[in-house]
């Protein structure tokens, strides 16, 4: 009779446990999930507003240089805003990529808790 009753201890200690650990990497996670959520969302807000005010400053400027030149050389000069203008774009979008490639890893708290829970349990 004693079996009986001292086997589920263990086996409830052990879902306790369990769930312990669950809980608290979910806490973790939505912590981690949260920050990430706010730091991206703060991230576009300014980049798009900082590229759009670029953006009116740098056709004002190329405007007001190519009203303020000569009839004949105008045509020469838009050409050359659109090349610069492309070649900083993809000059920007490159930068943009590889801060993307080699930004932080996204939850790295939760997966460094998950790896340390198994060894531990291993």
């Amino acid at each position: 009779m004693s079996d009986s009753t001292s086997s589920p201890r263990p086996l409830h200690r052990l879902a306790a446990a369990i769930v312990g650990l669950l809980h608290a990497h979910l806490g973790i996670f939505s912590i981690e999930l949260e920050e990430a959520r706010e730091r991206v969302l703060r991230t576009l807000i300014l980049g798009v507003f900082g590229a759009g005010l670029l953006l009116l400053c740098l056709v004002s400027f190329a405007w007001a240089l190519v009203l303020y030149l000569p009839h004949t050389s105008r045509i020469a000069m838009l050409a050359i805003f659109g090349a610069v203008f492309l070649l900083c774009g993809g000059i920007c979008l490159w930068l943009a990529w590889r801060g993307v490639a080699r930004g932080p890893q996204p939850f790295a708290a939760t997966l460094e808790e998950l790896r340390r829970d198994r060894e531990r349990l291993l």
